[in-house]
């Protein structure tokens, strides 16, 4: 035969891994482990897997394509509006393949000469994906052009060797060489993840997948002339969990929480390789400021757990996130906010302060950006401030207006850890003194940033104090 297609066949263990070929795709659904999630909460059910809604849900396949190849998935979104993504790649560089994009139902690949499918030439219109109905996306990839398909029916034809595609910042994987699937904000069954090779080059199983993106296992598929019969298939992921890895928790509020000052530094942990979970008061969705940095999108995140519900042992650090709804959690505040919602519930603050105690006394780090500062300002750790004393960036910007010292008034977000003992650094006053993009500072295992400026900062030094 002149076309040799790949199978990856699986032994019992990493020592005698069953190697052969075959002109059928090739089901990658067995050699799965959730633990490689980036966001979302994936599980493996008997013959396929399902993904919860969250923003930018998204998984690394244990795949390392050769330089032609196909890859599709058969998938059934259950709620929600928005992408279904292949995750590729083409001549080093990764992209995605998107199908309901956007909120306005467009399909095609981004980034390309960095636009995204909103601007670039391989936008579709009028491409919605019918809740409860089964479809099967493709992608072909091969030198000279990426062919993208929905149930067969061509949407897009790219040429293109690589080098104009790059990743959203949404979407980006801590792995550049892996293969992924992804599902904005929707519940989503993928019934089959298959892939065959189109070239010389084999196809590359990584048997376990850090989430640092280092394989700590590789088995290569190579020609064989024999086909083994179906039962000497087994998977060959590992139940081990690798000790290595890394998990920080971001708190959010429900109402008001300032986007970029959660996308920005999830984006550089995830980046390094550290898997983030999402907390707030409650499990309703956490909605964002207008215009705090979301861009088209709503910006809206569902949380994957509760405050009452985070332990400690799960996480190796803890980040509240600014807006002015993070007032919510401040549990020793005895004024009033106008606004209502940040006001908080009693019940939840207490279990915000519970957190934040047994991160500390776990020797964890406990970090703040810009107004969340005054959720560790008045916190109670033995009766007094968890701030007090300590080194403290915290934004020049106005605090929520209402009742402080018993009359209205707006006082900068400052006077929160000021009147609870925090060290103040002022404004700028780190790096370039012009900017407060690098206004990070991090004092034994408390860790505070000054705004939305410093947010990416935020991300970058959490991820060095970790993976030191």
């Amino acid at each position: 035969m002149r076309l040799l297609l790949l199978v990856l066949l699986l032994g019992a263990s990493l020592g005698n891994d069953v190697l052969a070929e075959s002109p059928a795709w090739q089901d990658v659904l067995p050699a799965i482990k959730t633990a490689t999630a980036v966001a979302g909460t994936w599980t493996l059910q008997e013959k396929s897997l399902k993904v919860t809604a969250a923003n930018g849900a998204r998984l690394a396949l244990p795949v390392v394509p050769s330089s032609e190849y196909d890859f599709r998935v058969s998938f059934t979104r259950h709620t929600g509006s928005h992408s279904i993504a292949l995750i590729f790649l083409h001549g080093g560089k990764q992209a995605t393949f998107e199908i309901d994009a956007w909120s306005q139902h467009l399909a095609g690949i981004q980034n390309i000469d960095g636009k995204d499918l909103k601007d670039n030439p391989t936008r579709k219109k009028n491409q919605t994906l019918e809740n409860g109905r089964r479809y099967t996306m493709t992608i072909e990839v091969r030198t000279n052009q990426v062919r993208c398909l929905l149930d067969d029916t061509e949407l897009v034809i790219h040429q293109t060797d690589g080098s104009d595609l790059s990743m959203s910042a949404f979407w980006r994987m801590p792995q550049a060489t892996h293969l992924g699937i992804g599902a904005w904000n929707s519940e989503t069954t993928f019934h089959s993840v298959e892939v065959r090779s189109r070239s010389d080059k084999p196809l590359q199983l990584l048997t376990s997948i850090t989430n640092s993106g280092k394989k700590t296992s590789t088995t290569r598929v190579t020609p064989t002339h024999s086909m083994p019969t179906p039962a000497s298939v087994k998977s060959a992921v590992t139940s081990k969990k690798n000790k290595n890895s890394k998990h920080v928790l971001i708190v959010l509020a429900n109402q008001d929480f300032f986007y970029r000052e959660y996308a920005d530094p999830r984006a550089e942990l995830e980046r390094a390789g550290i898997r983030v979970s999402v907390a707030a008061g409650t499990k309703a969705a956490c909605r964002p400021h207008a215009n705090s940095g979301q861009g088209g999108r709503s910006g809206i995140v569902q949380p994957d757990l509760t405050l009452a519900q985070v332990d400690v042992k799960n996480y190796d650090a803890i980040l509240f996130s600014g807006g002015w709804g993070s007032s919510s959690y401040q549990f020793a505040f005895t004024g009033r906010y106008n606004n209502r919602s940040y006001n908080g519930n009693p019940a939840i603050k207490k279990e915000a302060n519970r957190v934040i105690n047994e991160f500390l006394a776990a020797d964890k780090y406990t970090c703040a950006l810009c107004n969340a500062v005054s959720v560790l300002a008045w916190a109670r750790v033995n009766g007094k401030s968890p701030l007090t004393g300590k080194r403290v960036f915290a934004p020049t910007r106005a605090a929520a207006s209402g009742i402080y010292n018993g009359r209205q008034a707006q006082p900068s977000c400052r006077w929160h850890p000021e009147v609870n003992g925090a060290r103040l650094s002022p404004a700028g006053s780190i790096g370039h003194p012009n900017t407060a993009a690098d206004d990070v500072i991090v004092d034994g295992i408390i860790i505070t940033g000054e705004d939305d400026i410093s947010a990416r900062e935020m991300g970058r030094r959490i991820a060095q104090v970790l993976l030191k």
